[in-house]
């Protein structure tokens, strides 16, 4: 199973580009909210207590049975965080290999500006989404939202590009 993880900050198009892979490669998306939305059912609020480690957990589980599954691929989309998310990353590479599949790291480089600029897109009304730029602001001083330290990693950086030109990017070094 080929594992494609899409990762950049809020606001970097993971999900909108994600969709767009799904068309044409015929992959499953695990997008970030998936996960994060469930663990606020059962939170009182968001990174309480263990949060983090039980969407961790179910995101390594969904991995694992993508690749039980024998799917061709599935693509997930994270906001990597250097300080926090590298075990997590290496976990999942570890069970994509256990499976002789590949994992490729595919990160979005955004502007500030731009970020600041997209999380007030009306796409993102009525999502738990972030979309407000102070917060943005706010979470891009606390995390690290950097590419996925991996030799396979790609960065794209999507500023100027439209969702065709950056999705037929990521393509070429798809397939």
């Amino acid at each position: 199973m080929k594992l494609i993880v899409l990762h950049g900050p809020p606001g970097a198009g993971k999900l909108t580009l994600a969709k767009r892979l799904k068309s044409a490669l015929g992959y499953n998306v695990l997008h970030n909210h998936l996960s994060v939305d469930l663990a606020l059912e059962v939170y009182p609020e968001f990174g309480q207590d263990d949060f983090f480690d039980f969407i961790d957990s179910l995101r390594s589980q969904a991995i694992e049975k993508a690749c039980q599954n024998k799917m061709a691929g599935l693509i997930i989309t994270f906001c990597f965080d250097l300080n926090s998310d590298l075990n997590v990353v290496k976990k999942w590479e570890s069970i994509i290999s256990d499976y002789g599949g590949s994992m490729l790291p595919i990160y979005l480089d955004v502007s500030a500006e731009v970020l600041a600029q997209r999380v007030e897109n009306p796409s993102r009304n009525g999502t738990k989404k972030v979309q407000c730029p102070d917060l943005l602001h706010t979470l891009l001083g606390e995390n690290q939202f950097v590419a996925i330290p991996n030799e396979n990693t790609i960065s794209i950086n999507t500023n100027a590009l439209c969702e065709e030109n950056a999705t037929r990017l990521i393509l070429e070094q798809v397939l």
